[in-house]
C-alpha cells in the first residue's frame, strides 16, 4: 500500500468545514442567537479558509487534477512564501480560528470541524509535506508531452486473430492490390 497523504486530505477537509462555518454563521445571525456576532465572524472566518484552502497543493506521487480557476489563488499562496506553504502554520492558523467558533451552537460543527481539520494538518506537518503550486510542470516542460504522442500505434486493420505485427503488414500489402 502506498502512503497516505495527509495534506490532500486536510484539504479536502478544510474546504468543507469552511462552507460548514458560513452556513453555521448565517444560522446564528438569521437566527439572532445570543451572541449572534459569533455567527460574523464564523462568515467571515469561512470565506478566509475557503480562499485559503481553494487551490490544491500537488500530490507527491501521481497525478494532481486542479480545481476550476485554481490558478489565480495559486499565485496568492505561492506570494505568501513559507508562512502560507508550510502545514505547521496552518495548523495553528485553523486551531485559532476554531476558539471562537465552539462558544455558540449554530458554529459548533464548523469549529469541530476546523478542529479536526486542524489536527489533520498537524500530521501531514509531521510527515513532512508541504504544499507545492499544482500549475508549474506543465508550463515548465512542455516538450515531455511530445514524448508519449511518438509512441502511439495506429489501430490494427485486421479482426482478431491477429499474428505478429510484421507479418500481417505483408499480407495486406499482398492481399489488397492498389487500384489508384
Amino acid at each position: 500500500m502506498g502512503q497516505i497523504e495527509w495534506a490532500m486530505w486536510a484539504n479536502e477537509q478544510a474546504i468543507v468545514s469552511s462552507v460548514v462555518t458560513i452556513l453555521g454563521g448565517i444560522i446564528a445571525i438569521a437566527g439572532q442567537f445570543n451572541r449572534w456576532q459569533i455567527g460574523i465572524y464564523a462568515i467571515s472566518v469561512g470565506f478566509l479558509v475557503f480562499l485559503l484552502e481553494y487551490p490544491r497543493g500537488k500530490r507527491q506521487k501521481g497525478n494532481t487534477i486542479e480545481r476550476m480557476y485554481q490558478q489565480y489563488m495559486t499565485r496568492v499562496i505561492r506570494c505568501g512564501g513559507p508562512v502560507t506553504r508550510n502545514y505547521y502554520v496552518r495548523f495553528v492558523l485553523h486551531l485559532v480560528i476554531c476558539v471562537p467558533l465552539v462558544f455558540i451552537l449554530p458554529t459548533l460543527l464548523g469549529g469541530a470541524s476546523l478542529l479536526i481539520t486542524s489536527a489533520i494538518y498537524f500530521v501531514a506537518a509531521i510527515k513532512g509535506e508541504e504544499w507545492k503550486p499544482v500549475g508549474l510542470d506543465r508550463k515548465q516542460s512542455p516538450s515531455k508531452k511530445a514524448g508519449p504522442k511518438a509512441s502511439i500505434s495506429r489501430p490494427p486493420k485486421r479482426a482478431p486473430p491477429r499474428g505478429p505485427q510484421p507479418a500481417i503488414a505483408e499480407a495486406e500489402e499482398t492481399e489488397l492490390p492498389n487500384k489508384y
